[in-house]
């Protein structure tokens, strides 16, 4: 996994939601977040971000439709 702004990796719940996990980290890796802001960063706790589109809608899947956990 590649380093955080903060020099760490960002920490992933594969056990909870291996799905989501699996479809941020592709995408991650594809450039699909390059340039994207993340919005609501909370220290230890959550970060909030990366919707290509800037509507709120979300955007792309690895699986081709919505997924949830």
């Amino acid at each position: 996994m590649w380093p955080s702004a903060e020099g760490g990796p960002p920490e992933m719940y594969y056990k909870h939601a291996p799905r989501t996990c699996r479809n941020f980290i592709e995408l991650a890796r594809r450039g699909y977040y390059d340039n994207v802001k993340f919005h609501r960063i909370i220290k230890d706790f959550i970060v909030q971000g990366g919707d290509p589109t800037a509507t709120g809608r979300g955007g792309e899947s690895i699986y081709g439709y919505h997924i949830h956990g």
